[in-house]
């Protein structure tokens, strides 16, 4: 019966399911024919091959179809395979897949990009995007086949696909070779996308000193201290990240303007009387009581009057949404650390009254990932 709901109108709907079901159950139902719910056979359909749909976007990106074509777009399959020195039955196969999925189009017998993937060369952002395909297909693929079990277990499950005694994703991946580019050149990728989402709303030249905390590879430091000179700034890490980072600083000449503190952010201190610090893409780690305990720390680190400023995805107050922002919580629940998700704009302002702010005002960004600014004063 479910595959013939978008044939039937509300009245042959009630009357097939009316003598079949209670009033809750059918009321349930109906929500079929209103804007809540718009779920189709083929979006289920997406979601049951799911797997083998990220593996279509990968192979394109590692076998390089999409450059390909970006390079020279109109060919046949024939030219592909041998652009590409694949056999013919592979090409075809993977050339289906793409077209299916509308990451391609096939005009006749030839191939050409679609128009989302060819803004992304056009906007010279396509190295970004295929890092982060192989921080998906590297590292969240591998951990996220424990989903189920996170869930049921309450804890991240899938870190122990990760070899190394560290307690976390961050202290492991080190330990294991060549994972530890892949994530820092994801994040470094990452950063440069949404950084100017942050920088270009947010007037630093009232600061002097800023603490990025959970700092990682300096990418957000860097990019800090280059738009404004007169800002002095303490990354904070673990020591690990905190050796990339001082590498970045010293081949950006930045050592006199960025200082990097490697320890634990959870019991080493913060350094005090600062007019800022800045939380960026690192309070979608932990659970809500240790991103108070963190937020407690540097409210009371803060000059009168400093700022603390919350960069990161967003879900929705409503707990609905958006789908990047509700996708990604799923890499979060099953690898990094044990509580963390992408959290709505209340959860977090949540956790700043109760690290003890008052003030705070929220910042939208009109970007492709929901990514949001919250701004918050002593």
């Amino acid at each position: 019966m479910v595959a013939n709901f978008e044939e039937l109108n509300n009245a042959q709907l009630n009357q097939q399911l009316d003598h079949k079901l209670n009033h809750s159950d059918l009321k349930t139902l109906q929500l079929i024919n209103s804007n809540k719910d718009t779920l189709k056979m083929d979006d289920l359909v997406l979601l049951l091959y799911g797997h083998s749909a990220f593996q279509n976007l990968y192979a394109g990106c590692e076998l390089g179809v999409f450059e390909l074509l970006w390079k020279h777009p109109d060919l046949t399959q024939t030219e592909i395979a041998q652009h590409l020195q694949l056999e013919a039955y592979p090409t075809k196969a993977l050339l289906l897949g793409l077209t299916a999925l509308k990451l391609i189009q096939k005009v006749g017998d030839k191939y050409r990009n679609s128009l989302v993937i060819q803004m992304l060369f056009l906007e010279n952002t396509w190295k970004e995007f295929y890092d982060t395909v192989l921080f998906e297909a590297k590292i969240v693929y591998r951990g996220s086949i424990d989903y189920v079990e996170s869930l049921q277990q309450n804890r991240n499950v899938g870190l122990r696909q990760f070899q190394g005694q560290g307690p976390d994703l961050y202290n492991r991946l080190h330990e294991d070779p060549g994972l530890d580019k892949v994530f820092y050149n994801f994040m470094g990728s990452w950063s440069k996308l949404v950084t100017p989402l942050w920088l270009k709303k947010i007037d630093f030249s009232n600061f002097q000193s800023v603490v990025d905390v959970g700092g990682g590879d300096a990418t957000n430091s860097i990019a800090l201290a280059e738009a404004f000179p007169n800002v002095k700034i303490t990354l904070m890490d673990i020591p690990d990240s905190c050796k990339i980072a001082q590498s970045r600083i010293d081949q950006k000449q930045l050592t006199d303007r960025i200082q990097v503190v490697g320890g634990d952010i959870f019991v080493d201190e913060f350094p005090n009387n600062q007019d800022c610090f800045l939380f960026i893409h690192v309070l979608v780690i932990w659970s809500l009581d240790k991103n108070t305990t963190l937020l407690r720390r540097a409210y009371q680190a803060l000059k009168p009057g400093g700022s603390l400023i919350i960069f990161n995805m967003m879900t929705s107050d409503e707990e609905d949404g958006p789908l990047m922002a509700a996708l990604d919580s799923s890499y979060f629940v099953s690898i990094p650390h044990e509580g963390g998700m992408i959290y709505s704009w209340r959860d977090h302002e949540q956790c700043l009254r109760d690290a003890g702010f008052t003030q705070m005002k929220r910042i939208y960004s009109d970007f492709w990932a929901p990514s949001g600014i919250i701004v918050a004063t002593k």
